[in-house]
């Protein structure tokens, strides 16, 4: 019996400390933090740990077939899906079950996740060597994404961004800063930046509102953020912790956090692995430690955040340019009875329409008479193909529809009187294979 004795101690100590102390995890292996209701779980190779307490049937095989992990939750519903889109699982605190019928997309890694009635939706995110700034859905019916309809045009909607700051309240999507293009730079997709701004979609109107802009100091990509943190969305960098509340223009920052944990957290396969857990009011953490190995440790969030807090705005409203307005009111007078008193392009092509067709040939006519219809928007070059005769081949049609466009902008320019270049070109945001054109 006294043998037996040194045996039952140590598993009376073993465990309970496997449920509430660090543990080491494999280095390069893969892993993924979650919280669900009450508990916290670690995805880890191919098997779902109960982190929280000792729960039956953990740990067991989670049959996941998915790439990336992301997980979006409320009180009642839990759903873990590809990061980039596509494959979806429902998740009841024990079992996952797919709910789709699609693949892993690749065209919104990093996007904000958020659940509107029950739904899970997605804004933003990169892939497919493009931004998004558009809202997806999956339709349960249909087990399909779909793209959710708006209202507002592409250039009244936020920039296409990914890795974003948001939050979602009420029947209210609000969008932050994320790393993607400003559209209104000369060749965008060349000139990526981290985007400070603040928008508000409402999906009473399906209309985007743009809020103001703001400062935040963090650094793509060293920043993770947890929705639903006081309502709010916690925003976990290198060099500071603070909470967004986007919808009541507040900054609360946390001079006092553990910026050592921060500095230290596990970053593989592009993203932190850290998750909240409401109910024990605890943080838990993968982090590298100084010897190479890679830990799950746990935090409790006063000794993680501190008790201290610092309140500012968030971002500066669009009120205070009201000064800057009226200041260049008559400068804007100016320049509006300068331009309109001008003729547009169009407007000088129209007018003489007759004696242009009188003038060029068919095919020539109808191309112009495309864009003219476009104008003021881009249109692509294969919508002007068809224009020829079906029995060309599609690269005829090609060269056809360039060697129409340098006529037409030579007889613009000579016959017409218009100033070169007649028109703009530039490549398709959405698909960089395309390329557009328009009146200028």
């Amino acid at each position: 019996m006294k043998y037996l004795v040194p045996h039952i101690l140590f598993l009376v100590l073993l465990i309970p400390n496997f449920y509430s102390q660090n543990r080491t995890l494999q280095k390069d292996g893969k892993h993924f933090l979650f919280s669900f209701k009450e508990d916290s779980y670690l995805v880890s190779g191919d098997s779902l740990f109960c982190i929280t307490k000792e729960k039956e049937g953990f740990p067991k095989p989670h049959q996941l077939n998915l790439v990336n992990y992301k997980f979006v939750a409320n009180d009642s519903l839990g759903y873990i899906k590809n990061r980039s889109s596509g494959i979806v699982y429902s998740f009841d605190g024990s079992e996952f079950k797919r709910l789709d019928k699609s693949f892993a997309y690749q065209s919104h890694n990093f996007s904000f996740s958020f659940l509107y009635k029950n739904n899970l939706m997605d804004f933003g995110g990169y892939g497919l060597h493009t931004f998004k700034n558009n809202i997806i859905y999956f339709d349960a019916e249909k087990k399909e994404t779909e793209l959710y309809p708006q209202v507002s045009s592409y250039n009244d909607s936020p920039n296409p961004r990914h890795k974003i700051i948001g939050q979602f309240r009420g029947n209210h999507l609000y969008i932050g800063p994320g790393y993607g293009v400003l559209n209104e730079q000369e060749f965008p997709l060349k000139n990526l930046s981290f985007i400070n701004d603040y928008w508000k979609f409402s999906f009473n109107d399906s209309r985007w509102v743009k809020l103001g802009k703001g400062s935040l100091n963090i650094t793509f990509p060293f920043y993770i953020s947890i929705e639903n943190f006081n309502q709010n969305t916690l925003v976990i960098a290198e060099d500071g912790v603070f909470e967004c509340d986007i919808k009541n223009n507040t900054l609360i920052t946390y001079p006092k956090a553990k910026l050592s944990v921060t500095r230290t957290l596990n970053r593989s396969f592009d993203e932190y692995k850290v998750t909240y857990n409401k109910l024990e009011n605890k943080f838990y953490f993968i982090i590298n430690k100084t010897n190479g190995v890679t830990e799950l440790v746990s935090l409790s969030k006063e000794s993680f955040l501190g008790t201290e807090k610092v309140y500012s705005n968030l971002y500066q409203t669009r009120s205070y340019i009201w000064l800057i307005v009226l200041s260049l009111l008559g400068l804007f007078a100016l320049i509006f009875f300068y331009f309109s008193s001008k003729k547009t392009p169009l407007q000088v092509i129209s007018k003489n329409l007759l004696n242009i067709r009188e003038e060029i040939k068919l095919e020539d006519f109808k191309i112009l008479k495309r864009l003219i219809e476009a104008s003021p928007n881009y249109i692509n070059y294969s919508e002007l193909l068809d224009v020829f005769a079906e029995h060309y081949s599609y690269e005829s049609k090609k060269k056809k529809t360039r060697q129409s466009i340098l006529y037409l902008e030579e007889y613009l320019a000579q016959k017409i009187k218009l100033k070169l270049p007649v028109f703009e070109f530039r490549r398709n945001v959405e698909d960089r294979r395309e390329k557009q054109i328009k009146l200028k």
